[in-house]
């Protein structure tokens, strides 16, 4: 099997962006990205928007012209290259409170979940949770959950899985049956958990933190 490169790349949302520094990544964008960006009411929505979709440009320019670099959506809604013959590809995109991340690879699938950790209902564990992972998260810190529930999304995000909502997941009984997977779980800071998943269990995860001036280069 071929080793897969998994590219992880991090970056903060920021304070507000100034209308200059705005208008800056707006105009790098296709003009019905930049309608969609600008519908977002709060700043802290728009600019997740705009420096998310900034983001994934500038991570797959280097393997795809930017004439060529169009992004279609499933019906899932998850994004795609759309009417690429030699992209083999795959990219997926999270934010949550004070990141935005990003999971590319050039060979088979990626997902990718950032969660910011906040209080949880308990009603809101069962919910979310198996009745195996609930049994591990009882009486464990509140990370634990996100822990569980970031790796939950990841997976459900590669649409590798016949699933049609991550709570049905078990992550559990995943990882004892389908040892074909790649999982790896790490913190941005103490409260933003990532977990990313792949097609390949030897993949090699590479973590690149970015600013947002970097995109604006070429």
């Amino acid at each position: 099997m071929i080793k897969q490169t998994i590219q992880l790349f991090a970056l903060p949302l920021g304070v507000q962006l100034a209308p200059p520094e705005r208008d800056a990544f707006l105009k790098v964008l296709p003009f019905e990205v930049q309608r969609k960006v600008q519908q977002y009411k709060r700043w802290q929505d728009q600019q997740r928007a705009l420096l998310g979709s900034t983001l994934i440009r500038w991570a797959l320019l280097p393997y795809i012209d930017d004439v060529l670099l169009q992004l279609a959506h499933n019906e899932f809604g998850r994004p795609y290259i759309a009417g690429h013959p030699h992209w083999q590809g795959d990219f997926n995109l999270s934010h949550s409170g004070d990141w935005i991340v990003l999971a590319v690879t050039t060979i088979g699938r990626v997902g990718i979940d950032v969660e910011e950790i906040k209080p949880v209902s308990e009603d809101m564990m069962i919910y979310a949770l198996s009745e195996t992972e609930r049994q591990l998260v009882s009486h464990q810190p509140l990370h634990v959950f996100y822990e569980f529930w970031t790796l939950k999304e990841a997976l459900f995000k590669t649409g590798l899985l016949p699933i049609l909502s991550p709570y049905l997941l078990d992550t559990t009984n995943i990882k004892k049956t389908r040892k074909d997977l790649f999982t790896q779980l790490l913190y941005l800071d103490p409260q933003h958990p990532v977990s990313v998943c792949g097609n390949n269990e030897n993949s090699k995860l590479i973590t690149t933190i970015l600013n947002k001036e970097q995109l604006l280069q070429p």
